[in-house]
């Protein structure tokens, strides 16, 4: 259940922001269609790469190998940084381009080029929560994962309320409060996630060494 919850992340902050965002009216709602599918493209890399830092986790752990686990590790995060990089460049540079051709509308274009933009800036996050996850797996140590799962599910549902209409004292930002609330989301997931890793002393036992330096 814990890896379940784990890999529904990117779709259930999809969900819950295509809800908030259906009272916007059905401009708004095609538009995060759009955006969100565009998205869960480049989360499904963090996907692949967390299935696969599982397998290979698991393998080690099955040798009695520890020390190769946080080499491991720190391999498949460099890796996952660098694919998040490039997504924030074709965000930011192609992304545009495509969407112009793609969509007849100059507003809708408009807001999709907006909306990604902000979103984008929680890929790195994300795909490090993944890779968290599958270390927590790996190491037989999934419990941890629920708690993450809540949290940012909860985040997300209350900054997406707050952000886009303006409640809770939150400036009403409107669309585009819904990628800032993801962001945040997946900002949050990530921390929990890490916390708990160095809290339990995970990273000493699994010799994970800081910034990822092997």
């Amino acid at each position: 259940m814990p890896i379940t919850l784990a890999m529904f992340v990117p779709q259930i902050n999809f969900f819950t922001n295509n809800y908030f965002i259906s009272g916007l009216g059905e401009r708004e709602l095609g538009t995060a269609g759009i955006t969100g599918v565009f998205y869960l493209i480049f989360a499904l890399i963090g996907t692949g790469l967390n299935n696969g830092l599982q397998g290979l986790i698991a393998r080690r752990a099955g040798q009695q190998n520890v020390d190769a686990i946080g080499q491991v590790f720190g391999q498949a995060a460099r890796i996952a940084l660098l694919y998040a990089a490039a997504g924030m460049i074709i965000i930011y540079t192609l992304a545009p381009f495509f969407l112009s051709v793609a969509l007849k509308s100059p507003e809708v274009t408009k807001e999709a080029i907006g909306f990604l933009q902000i979103r984008v800036i929680g890929l790195p996050f994300l795909y490090m929560f993944q890779l968290g996850n599958a270390f927590l797996i790996g190491s037989n140590n999934s419990r941890y994962m629920k708690v993450a799962f809540i949290v940012q599910a909860l985040v997300n549902i209350v900054l997406d309320y707050g952000l886009i209409y303006g409640n809770l004292g939150l400036p009403a930002i409107g669309f585009n409060g819904a990628a800032i609330a993801s962001v945040i989301a997946e900002i949050t997931a990530f921390i929990i996630v890490y916390c708990f890793i160095w809290q339990k002393k995970l990273h000493v036992r699994f010799f994970i060494q800081p910034f990822l330096i092997q």
